[in-house]
């Protein structure tokens, strides 16, 4: 019997399917690394930008306040890993002062615009150093602020130790401190709770006192840990105002 119109159909056989499926996993297999090591890759970029758009931020957070702290306040302590200073809130040039060895309970100073009294504020003349934060011959606590914002007013009869060479007068009220603690920095203002600044990071503190040739300087090590490679960044502060 013939069966004519009938043409034969071919098929793969078993060995080429085999070949086929030891290609397609042999493709599989690299494709799955090629991506894995991708995203291993775009996973420690990311990394490594969040810890230096942290440091980043820290930085400019610090050269904003420290700038702009009162001089000679600034102090290094807990093994060079916590830096602690007073940010000034307004300041002024003074024209009739409580300075010894006159005493008084008023001090006239040139109006401060853009200052708003609060309670706790205090005036400072001539500090030389931050052990003299605490002393009252340097610092004084405010009573009060007339409404034009040229007459201080303080609780009792007071007298500065020294007169300022160029009659400052700064006013202040918290301490801020950051602290390397762990991997971490920290910030705290007084004896408040620390607040989170950067993590996995460590580092240093150091601050060069004021010459007569420069202001005062405060020089910042931070070191990172990108998979075990060390990367160390340094930031030098300059203190803006004199006593």
């Amino acid at each position: 019997m013939r069966f004519d119109g009938i043409k034969e159909q071919s098929a793969f056989t078993l060995v080429e399917l085999v070949i086929v499926i030891v290609i397609l996993s042999a493709l599989g297999i690299m494709t799955s690394r090629y991506i894995g090591t991708g995203l291993d890759i775009y996973s420690d970029a990311t990394d490594r930008d969040k810890s230096l758009n942290s440091v980043r931020f820290v930085m400019e957070r610090l050269r904003r306040e420290v700038s702009n702290a009162l001089p000679n306040s600034l102090e290094v302590s807990g093994g060079d890993q916590c830096l602690t200073f007073t940010p000034i809130i307004a300041s002024s040039v003074y024209t009739d002062f409580p300075i010894s060895p006159s005493y008084g309970n008023t001090g006239t100073i040139s109006p401060i615009s853009d200052y708003n009294y609060s309670s706790g504020d205090k005036a400072v003349v001539y500090l030389l150093s931050s052990d003299q934060l605490n002393s009252t011959d340097k610092v004084n606590p405010i009573a009060s602020i007339n409404t034009d914002k040229d007459i201080l007013t303080f609780n009792t009869a007071i007298s500065f130790s020294l007169n300022s060479p160029a009659k400052r007068v700064y006013i202040i009220q918290h301490n801020i401190s950051y602290c390397f603690i762990g991997d971490d920095l920290k910030r705290q203002v007084d004896s408040g709770e620390y607040v989170l600044m950067a993590e996995n990071i460590i580092g240093s503190f150091k601050v060069s006192n004021a010459t007569l040739q420069r202001n005062a300087l405060v020089k910042v090590y931070f070191e990172l840990d990108f998979d075990g490679q060390e990367v160390p960044i340094e930031q030098t502060l300059h203190i803006n105002n004199t006593p």
